[in-house]
């Protein structure tokens, strides 16, 4: 680390004739300067994250009308017009795309919806094995090297997934020509942070990801984990990768140290939290991959649906797949309207629909001011951006419907909650 040193001269005339003092004072600044550096990106990164959140939740908004018009009018064109149903999968597959994309933003953002449990990070792994050697080519070999009585971590599984296969794959990009990627697993203890991507000392579980090509320069380190920068060409790499690894993990409460050096490869770690002891290892070895419902499936169980949304676009193409499930729709486009359709008589409405990020009362009001009137309605929260610890805080995460969604998805959690038994807002 270079030094950087603070001097101060000062030039004391002496009353004699001929003589002269000079006063140096000298003070070594290095550690004041990394510890402002280190706000300084801090900073940067957490207004790159509320500004990421934010283009985000616009996206998904939009989304939710392409992928939800596509859908009825793929249902309107049957299989009868073979050019134009190609032409409809074509624009699906990109508003698809565009979807990932956005849940790649939220992960960095720190405002997608997780469910953390005790899971197997060694067993995850293994079970990866085809997919990640399918990822990265026959031109590069995977390695293992996982520690053995390895902690439980607690974190999402499909989340952690995703985690390893991005940094497969940018290991992958960084060798051309082929190479070794080295993923390894251990319990560490680790001090205070150098970097504002690092956890706070502690004890977690680090999942290594190494290859063996050219390394990040050191001008790039302080942008790798911001969205969009990328070192790839064009075309081959969309910048965000690095930035859902960071995402992922300081959400779940660990982060990520990098290890690099020009011409001798990188590694990255990821850390994660250990599980509490007391905690049910049940269900830790599942990784999580669970099919969408049945595509051609439509609900068995006719409901009067309230559907509340501030978005005109959004709430048009949400009641018009609800219509096509076969519910009947009453719309309104904020709280104020929702509330008066709950007081007049004659709507027996059997479930509320409520988007969380609204104007003036948001979803979570809206739903505290239903519950005084109707404890017992049923009430399923859709967003575009998960802010899960204030959700999570106030109903069953169980009944969160993240956009964009398809027909199948939207009526599988309708289902869901004409069965759950509500319980009350705090």
């Amino acid at each position: 680390m270079t030094r950087m040193i603070d001097v101060l001269f000062v030039l004391v005339p002496e009353r004699h004739e001929g003589d002269a003092f000079i006063i140096a004072s000298a003070r070594d600044i290095t550690e004041m300067q990394h510890v402002e550096d280190q706000l300084h990106q801090a900073q940067k990164m957490e207004a790159v994250g509320q500004l990421t959140g934010g283009i985000a939740h616009d996206f998904n908004n939009l989304l939710t009308t392409i992928l939800g018009n596509l859908e009825l009018l793929g249902a309107r064109l049957g299989g009868g017009d073979e050019p134009s149903v190609r032409l409809l999968a074509a624009v699906r597959t990109a508003a698809e795309r565009g979807a990932r994309l956005t849940t790649q933003l939220l992960a960095f953002a720190r405002q997608q919806r997780m469910t953390p449990k005790p899971i197997e990070l060694n067993r995850i792994i293994n079970g990866m094995g085809g997919l990640l050697q399918s990822a990265v080519g026959a031109t590069n070999r995977i390695e293992t090297a996982l520690a053995d009585r390895l902690a439980l971590a607690f974190a999402d599984p499909s989340q952690i997934e995703l985690v390893i296969l991005n940094l497969a794959i940018n290991s992958r990009d960084a060798m051309p020509d082929g190479g070794t990627i080295t993923i390894k697993t251990s319990n560490v203890r680790i001090g205070a942070p150098e970097r504002p991507e690092e956890p706070i000392s502690g004890d977690y579980l680090m999942c290594c990801v190494a290859d063996t090509f050219t390394g990040i320069h050191d001008d790039s380190l302080d942008q790798v984990f911001e969205p969009f920068f990328t070192t790839k060409e064009v075309g081959k790499g969309s910048g965000l990768g690095l930035p859902q690894v960071l995402g992922v993990a300081k959400q779940l409460g660990g982060g990520v140290r990098i290890q690099t050096r020009a011409g001798a490869g990188t590694t990255v770690n990821v850390y994660l939290p250990r599980a509490r002891e007391d905690l049910a290892p049940s269900e830790a070895s599942t990784t999580a991959r669970e099919s969408c419902p049945n595509a051609g499936a439509i609900s068995f169980r006719r409901a009067m649906v309230l559907l509340v949304d501030d978005d005109n676009d959004v709430r048009a193409a949400a009641a018009g797949m609800l219509r096509y499930a076969g519910h009947d729709v009453i719309e309104a486009a904020n709280g104020r309207e929702a509330l008066d359709c709950l007081g007049r008589e004659g709507d027996p409405i059997d479930l509320m629909i409520v988007d969380f990020v609204m104007p003036g009362m948001n979803g979570i009001e809206v739903a505290r001011r239903v519950r005084l009137s109707r404890p017992g309605l049923p009430i399923l929260f859709v967003t575009g951006f998960a802010n899960t610890a204030a959700l999570a805080a106030q109903t069953n995460s169980d009944l969160i419907l993240s956009k964009p969604f398809r027909t199948t998805e939207l009526v599988a959690k309708i289902e869901e909650a004409l069965r759950s038994v509500p319980a009350g807002f705090g």
